[in-house]
């Protein structure tokens, strides 16, 4: 104890360990506590700046500098418009562009490298103004970048009723968030009124491109029985192929729109909208209905896909088609939207291939069915409202602007950024590079005429609708619209007796019939139904020279309409031609002279067979003399435009024939290479290495590692 008392320090050293061990621990935990924090302190960090970024990607959408006056141009522009011009729609879509790395001059910025550019574009759904308000790099658009676009336009005075978009993944990411589906809401509430709807809509024309592909690719599938999990095939490639065959094979063609392009569909033509429709049209399906009696549900399919794509595509009050009409005009509404219904039920009911799902095609097509059914409902309320043009519900201004930033700027189709946001600039103030002001040649009218100005645009002109589907009618009748010549009396040539024997020399010189009866030139009923079409076409261009060719349907007697007639009054809405018997009967003679007046000659096929084109000078003129010297009765024009028009035909028919014999010289040669390379490697694997130092040795000298 004494000992104790003369150290009083000492108690103390013996807590110095443990002391150590618990200042130790304390350090430790400071440490970790410290690392919490700037963890914590990072995750806030790059919280703040994702909000940054996405206030900085909304404030650039509204504000950047080198689109700053759009917004406010749209301002000055509202005050000169109706409140019914003012409903408009959101378009947005993506441009690939060139990813250098360039530097922005006017902005003292570098820019790249970026893959797309995003292209936002505003249009009237009931006038005829548009005028892009966003362009962004690599940047999709999100609720928050729409929500901020809706804002901007409904302080200007644009009521926002609906949004246009493709079924790309990022945009079918924006459905999802919004909960934009076929099986739920098609739409939202509009954030700044909320008793009005924001509708959503699907490209319609690249979902049509969609299922054909998918068409052809897998074949479209229907139920056995309504209500049946069992399945049948309704529509694939066979069957349009042939189709393909038996209407288009000839010269004489049915469906004379339909090549082997529209089956095909590789490469830019499997981007072909154009393509796609001719292929599910109504023609198709009436040609199914006529030459195949076991497929009519596929020509059901066709015409279903026909009559909905035809409502969904309206863009004129007054079509040559019922459906065409403008959505909701008049007597036509019931038919229209019967339309819809039954194509919004294929797209549920259809499969294709082995998929038992609804593809992002099928679910687009719904979706805009339905919006187009309620955005209508929606617009009633709206004061002058009457009807809807469709088609404005779709991507063809951005992709008509796409491909004037592309072409109309020289030889370089793939712009920088920064030459992109040159070239919208000098298209937004209406400059075009293209051609000078004042020539003769003009550009076609695309997007910088028609972008917004500041002033009233004048209302549709029923009446130039009205003249312009005179043109179609006509075109639908037989071509293009002939331009009004000058008032002169023309004397018709009545062809009111049968055509005259031929003179001994032609007799003799084409080996005709010597009694002139009709020749049967054609064998099959295809065939028959596509000569009547040209000899119809043909007595409708020629109708002001002599009436006696032929009558539209509307006017046609019945029991003095040839049987061969029967598929242009199938096709005809009343303005199509049917040709006279007597007509007809001619125009057949006249097709046997003119086989016999090619027969043998012109260029050798790889079968070592002519093609049966005459290439000696005055084809035509020599054709129109033996026609001439065998028709007395017939005006010249009429003759001379039976032998072009003929002409013509042969020699999209050669054209065709020697692409099918290329097509078959490339198959027979890749055939042979592949048979070659077969055997090489057939023979090579033949031979067994005598040991593994020899095989050693040939992958050294093939070059290849040895592993």
């Amino acid at each position: 104890m004494a000992r104790y008392r003369a150290c009083p320090l000492l108690p103390l050293l013996l807590l110095l360990p443990t002391l150590a061990l618990a200042n130790n621990l304390a350090v430790a935990v400071i440490r970790q506590l410290r690392q919490r924090v700037d963890q914590l302190e990072r995750q806030l960090a790059a919280i703040k700046k994702k909000g940054a970024d996405e206030d900085a990607n909304a404030l650039k959408v509204l504000t950047v500098s080198q689109f700053s006056s759009l917004l406010s141009f749209l301002d000055a522009a509202s005050s000169n418009m109706d409140p019914l011009e003012k409903n408009c729609a959101i378009l947005f879509d993506e441009m690939a562009i060139d990813s250098r790395i360039v530097y922005d001059n006017s902005c003292d910025i570098v820019r790249g490298p970026h893959k797309q550019a995003q292209v936002v574009m505003v249009r009237s759904i009931t006038s005829k103004w548009k005028q892009p308000i966003m362009l962004s790099f690599d940047t999709p658009v999100t609720p928050t970048i729409l929500f901020d676009l809706v804002r901007a336009l409904e302080r200007l005075g644009y009521p926002v009723r609906a949004v246009v978009s493709d079924m790309g993944p990022k945009n079918m990411g924006l459905w999802k968030t919004l909960n934009i589906a076929a099986d739920k809401e098609t739409g939202i509430q509009n954030p700044c009124h909320p008793e009005r709807h924001i509708w959503f809509f699907a490209d319609v024309p690249h979902v049509l491109k969609n299922i054909r592909n998918h068409v052809l690719d897998d074949g479209l599938y229907l139920p056995k029985e309504p209500g049946s999990t069992e399945k049948v095939i309704v529509l694939d490639k066979l069957i349009l192929q042939e189709l393909i065959k038996v209407a288009s094979g000839s010269e004489f063609k049915m469906c004379f729109k339909l090549t082997d392009k529209h089956i095909t569909a590789k490469h830019a033509d499997r981007q072909n909208v154009r393509l796609a429709a001719q292929l599910l049209s109504n023609s198709t399906a009436a040609a199914i209905r006529e030459l195949f009696e076991d497929e009519e549900a596929a020509a059901e399919v066709c015409a279903t896909i026909d009559a909905g794509f035809d409502v969904l595509n309206s863009r004129c009050l007054v079509a040559d088609k019922p459906l065409r009409c403008a959505f909701g005009a008049d007597e036509h509404w019931e038919d229209q939207k019967l339309a819809l219904q039954r194509l919004a039920h294929l797209m549920l009911a259809a499969r294709f291939g082995d998929n038992d799902n609804l593809l992002p095609c099928q679910k687009g097509m719904v979706v805009s069915i339905q919006s187009a059914l309620s955005l209508f409902e929606e617009m009633l309320s709206v004061a002058g409202f009457r009807f809807l043009f469709l088609a404005r519900l779709n991507q063809d201004d951005l992709e008509s602007f796409f491909s004037c930033v592309r072409t109309r700027f020289g030889s370089n189709v793939n712009p920088s950024p920064v030459e992109l946001i040159q070239r919208v600039r000098l298209l937004l103030i209406g400059a075009d590079p293209a051609a000078a002001r004042g020539t003769a040649v003009q550009p076609e009218s695309c997007a910088p005429s028609a972008f917004l100005q500041a002033r009233r645009h004048p209302a549709e002109d029923a009446e130039s609708v009205s003249a312009s589907l005179v043109v179609r009618v006509c075109e639908t009748a037989g071509g293009a619209a002939e331009e009004e010549e000058p008032e002169t009396e023309l004397e018709p040539v009545h062809l009111v007796q049968a055509p005259e024997p031929p003179p001994q020399a032609i007799v003799e010189e084409l080996e005709l019939d010597p009694a002139g009866d009709p020749t049967e030139v054609l064998e099959s009923q295809a065939q028959r139904y596509g000569m009547a079409y040209a000899a119809g076409f043909l007595a409708s261009k020629c109708a002001r020279l002599d009436p006696s060719l032929g009558a539209r349907t509307a006017d046609a007697i019945v029991e003095e309409v040839p049987d061969d007639a029967r598929w242009i009054r199938l096709l005809s809405r009343g303005g199509l031609t049917v040709p006279t018997r007597q007509w007809l009967g001619v125009f057949q003679e006249m097709e046997a002279t003119f086989r016999a007046f090619h027969q043998g000659r012109g260029l050798r096929r790889r079968n070592n067979e002519p093609d049966n084109l005459s290439r000696e000078a005055g084809v035509v003129h020599s054709l129109v003399a033996i026609l001439c010297e065998r028709w007395p009765q017939l005006d010249s024009r009429v003759v001379t435009a039976y032998a072009q028009l003929r002409t013509r035909f042969r020699l999209r028919y050669v054209a065709q024939l020697r692409r099918r014999d290329h097509a078959e010289a490339l198959e027979e040669a890749a055939a042979r290479r592949s048979a070659a390379g077969g055997a090489v490697r057939a023979s090579s694997a033949s031979v067994q290495p005598s040991s593994r130092a020899f095989r050693k040795r040939q992958q050294f000298h093939r070059g290849a590692a040895y592993l």
